[in-house]
């Protein structure tokens, strides 16, 4: 770590993390507030680590009680912050700490970084996560180009942006960000046969005694990502789910072979619950089971591979299948009559079930 280099003496450069990962908004001002108060409360966190290197730090105490405290008592007739004083009654007034982002409150953050890393000798790194979850390209590119300023460019930050289908690379091409901006580096998935060492990884690391116990051993987690059609973050969900839903004793005295077993029935009866909640035409099953032989993604222009005459028939089953939440489908937004269609975790689950015959044809509504 860049801190550790630093303590270490290898390096002059003080880099100091955030505590949480900040989720990009469509509402750019929040977003901007949201990574002010997170770099005020890194000043609380790395208080001791940034004396003790010889670098100003803000009156914390009174930036502790501004940022945490419901009420704010005033003296003299004002209230009191960590950077200045607000005209007020005195006695004691409620923390309207929101009302001081778009000005004092920016400004003073901005001045503590100058004096905390001055002339770029570190500063706080933030992440900033998930800008793929601001579906269209184009919004993404106007929020980035309006947090350039007030956050991207602020002295003392340095800033990670993650985002995936390629949205972090539209983004860094726009005019206004070039120079921002470095070059997005690509990172390939985790190969599928890495998963379980990733999972057993993980397990030692969070692990407070025996990791054999743990609700979802690296072989369970296995089986429910090859389900879920190698999807980490569905598989993740599921173990999760199925970790709280089991009774904690079974976890403390059953044998890893009794919780992947636990595992793998738990996920059939999920499976076989949604295939019988699901009533479809048989054209529709066809469709559901044609699209995961071809990897669970299509477009209305594949209407021929799966077996119809016409992209208005084949939309027709596909909207059926949208009602179940078995499919999406999303419009291009550079070409409104591009559209891609895609299984969902839950259509994957049924077709796990079909796959399998776990439902008997013979009794409706009961497991083999």
């Amino acid at each position: 770590m860049a801190s550790e280099d630093f303590k270490r003496g290898s390096s002059q450069q003080l880099f100091l993390p955030l505590a949480e990962p900040l989720q990009i908004k469509e509402d750019a001002e929040e977003f901007v507030s949201s990574c002010y108060f997170g770099i005020a409360r890194a000043f609380l966190d790395h208080e001791k680590i940034l004396k003790n290197s010889g670098r100003q730090v803000p009156r914390t105490k009174d930036l502790n009680l501004w940022l945490n405290a419901p009420v704010l008592r005033t003296r003299g007739g004002g209230v009191n912050s960590p950077f200045g004083g607000f005209t007020g009654s005195a006695g004691i007034s409620a923390n309207t700490s929101q009302g001081y982002t778009q000005a004092g409150f920016r400004a003073a953050v901005k001045k503590w970084l100058n004096d905390a890393f001055p002339d770029g000798s570190g500063g706080f790194v933030g992440l900033i996560d998930n800008l793929e979850l601001i579906d269209v390209s184009s919004d993404a590119q106007r929020v980035m180009e309006e947090i350039r300023d007030p956050v991207l460019q602020l002295p003392g930050t340095r800033w990670v942006i993650c985002g995936a289908r390629g949205i972090a690379r539209s983004v860094a091409a726009t005019p206004r960000m070039n120079g921002v901006l470095s070059d997005p580096i690509d990172i390939s998935p985790v190969p599928d046969s890495s998963i379980p060492h990733l999972i057993e990884a993980r397990l030692r690391h969070y692990s407070v005694g025996d990791s054999s116990s743990a609700p979802v051993s690296a072989k369970s987690f296995e089986h429910i990502y090859e389900v879920s059609h190698q999807n980490l973050r569905d598989s993740l969900s599921y173990s999760q789910d199925f970790s709280f839903e089991m009774d904690p004793e079974f976890f403390l005295n059953g044998t890893p072979d009794d919780i992947e077993v636990a595992a793998r029935a738990w996920l059939a009866e999920l499976s076989m619950k949604y295939e019988r909640d699901i009533r479809l035409q048989p054209r529709m099953w066809r469709l559901i089971d044609d699209l995961a032989r071809i990897g669970g993604a299509c477009s209305p222009g594949d209407h021929q591979d799966l077996g119809f005459n016409d992209r208005t028939h084949m939309r027709k089953n596909v909207v059926d299948l949208e009602r179940f939440g078995l499919v999406t489908s999303s419009r291009d937004e550079a070409d409104q009559r591009r559209r891609s269609i895609e299984m969902t975790s839950k259509g994957w689950l049924v077709h796990y079930s079909r796959s399998q015959g776990l439902i008997n044809p013979t009794l409706p509504g009961f497991s083999c």
